[in-house]
């Protein structure tokens, strides 16, 4: 009896073809829609966390107040901020950093280019602690002066001709080699990045005292959050204010996994808005053909069809509408995903990730059945309840 059922449903979903699609169409554009949203914020979220356990998770990073990313040109930390810091029991080394914009010439071509200053003294670590490992090359050398280390994408097509070991580079009309060149991150602040000796960064851009950040690595074994909050007290006291933060890894981690979290639950329930508007198509296309089969209700309640039959017969072809946009829609939505993710990498962010949740596809799926169901319930109702006496009268 349910194959009968479920063929006649079908038959009046082939039958009209045109109207079939419109109403599919709905569907498959919110069900695209949540499952693109949903897969790139997986992509991001995964990319953050691999980012911050690529930084470490035993490293403490001072900045000036407010400032989450690479403070450039603002200079609140100083020498002094670094002494107090270096005075907290249990860091393994604490590491200065300027970073500057500055003017970098090669090949009679001219940018602007981010550039980082570390202590050539604690530049192994440091850079290691990174994960900022040259491909080719090698790192500062205690006391080795007017050298650079490239990002990968300096090297290859930022000049219009590749940059080279040994090649130099002019920074603020100031001569420099190029002793490394690290390997592609996929970060572009890193992959489009210079860095010098802390020594050089202060005598080029005339800064000898200003610190952009200071890193400080704790020692193995050690209660990371103890220290941070002994560095933020030392700070506080000696300073007589609070204009700086304090912060490890994985205090951004979380801020930024709530923020995605807002933005996701924002972004699908604008989505869901489609969903909505797909069902409606679903309930008005399915009123439509029960005014359209009235007749046909008519004959097969007259030869013996149940109330219970004619709602099924309804029900589940409005299920398929759901089913069939619900597949479609998940294809749509994995397939716009993936090619979201390879223009990114295009632009050098290679750390998105579009990793497809086998579970998300099948809730989604049931999903879509559901709705389609949910959509047709009231016309199925009304269909099974019509007379046969009066559904034959029809014209």
């Amino acid at each position: 009896m349910f194959k009968d059922i479920f063929s006649i449903s079908l038959s009046s979903m082939m039958h009209r073809k045109l109207r079939s699609w419109l109403t599919i169409i709905g569907i498959i554009i919110g069900i695209s829609s949540v499952i693109m949203l949903i897969t790139i914020s997986q992509g991001l979220e995964l990319a953050i966390k691999e980012q911050f356990e690529q930084f470490g998770t035993n490293t403490i990073r001072v900045t000036p107040k407010g400032i989450r990313g690479p403070p450039t040109e603002t200079d609140v930390l100083t020498n002094k901020d670094k002494n107090i810091v270096e005075k907290v029991n249990g860091l393994e080394y604490v590491s200065p950093v300027l970073l500057k914009n500055a003017k970098v010439k090669f090949n009679n071509k001219e940018i602007l280019v981010l550039v980082a200053g570390y202590p050539s003294e604690n530049s192994d670590p440091g850079l290691d602690d990174l994960s900022l490992i040259p491909e080719n090359g090698r790192i500062f050398k205690k006391g080795e002066t007017k050298v650079a280390l490239i990002g990968s994408a300096i090297s290859e097509d930022s000049f219009g001709k590749e940059v080279s070991l040994k090649n130099s580079i002019t920074i603020n009309d100031e001569k420099f080699k190029v002793i490394g060149i690290f390997e592609k991150a996929g970060i572009p602040n890193i992959d489009r990045g210079i860095y010098i000796t802390l020594e050089d960064a202060r005598e080029i851009f005339n800064e000898q005292e200003g610190i952009s950040v200071i890193t400080a690595k704790v020692q193995e074994g050690l209660d990371i959050s103890k220290i941070r909050k002994n560095i933020e007290i030392k700070l506080e006291k000696e300073r007589n204010n609070k204009n700086f933060e304090v912060f490890i890894p994985e205090q951004i981690l979380e801020q930024l996994s709530s923020i995605l979290a807002v933005v996701q639950f924002f972004l699908v329930g604008i989505a869901a808005i489609s969903i909505f508007v797909g069902a409606i198509g679903i309930m008005n296309s399915m009123f439509t053909s029960v005014l359209e089969r009235t007749r046909d209700i008519g004959i097969m309640k007259s030869i013996g069809a149940k109330n219970s039959d004619i709602m099924q017969i309804f029900l589940i072809e409005s299920g398929l509408f759901g089913l069939v946009g619900g597949i479609i829609g998940i294809i749509t939505g994995i397939t716009v995903s993936y090619l979201i993710g390879f223009i990114s990498s295009q632009f050098g962010f290679t750390l998105l990730t579009i990793r497809i949740n086998p579970i998300l596809i099948i809730l989604t799926i049931i999903l879509s059945f559901l709705i389609g169901m949910v959509s047709g319930y009231v016309p199925a109702y009304r269909a099974s309840k019509l007379k046969p006496v009066d559904a034959l009268r029809y014209e």
